[in-house]
């Protein structure tokens, strides 16, 4: 979750190689929305400040696109689309991970952190998120037992706004934060 994964990017990006542990079928950021937001910072080239056991580092391109951004992680591993939504004081990037073919094309969502030219991103997909998916109920949603628990909610954008935006003001519902140059 660095550079522009800008707190969601990262997260969203791993998500779409199916690692994310919560992922949803529809998005919550809904183009041309009052709280979608566009932030000319986030244009460029991002790449990660710690290097993974091999020595590399992740690297993001994220261009504007006709309504938000793309994102391509390179070189040839991935690409998405994504939003910036803005809830209260905090940032959330809805990043679309289409698909040819399985796993299905998902939205993951990511807290985004911005400052100057380094960007933090952190998955939506803590443990003490998906006890709370799972126990009240209020988002509808499916656990994939198969998958390591994995929750997939098929609430739609308007249910998604009302029970899970909450969460974003709650630092318990992300992971740990990936910086990004």
């Amino acid at each position: 979750m660095r550079g522009f994964q800008v707190v969601l990017l990262v997260s969203m990006l791993v998500s779409l190689s199916g690692c994310a542990g919560v992922v949803s079928l529809h998005p919550v950021a809904i183009p041309n929305d009052k709280d979608v937001v566009f932030d000319p910072a986030l244009v460029g080239a991002w790449e990660e400040v710690k290097a993974d056991s091999d020595g590399a580092r992740t690297k993001y391109i994220v261009a504007r696109a006709e309504s938000g951004y793309t994102v391509n992680v390179g070189p040839d591993k991935a690409k998405g689309t994504m939003h910036v939504l803005k809830t209260g004081d905090r940032y959330l990037l809805d990043v679309y991970c289409p698909s040819d073919s399985a796993p299905p094309p998902v939205h993951l969502f990511v807290k985004l952190r911005l400052d100057k030219d380094a960007a933090w991103l952190a998955e939506m997909e803590s443990d003490w998120l998906k006890e709370q998916i799972k126990t009240r109920g209020q988002l509808r949603h499916e656990v994939l037992a198969e998958d390591h628990d994995r929750i997939v909610l098929t609430a739609s954008p308007t249910e998604l706004r009302r029970y899970l935006l909450p969460y974003v003001a709650d630092d318990r519902s992300f992971g740990e934060e990936t910086e990004l140059r």
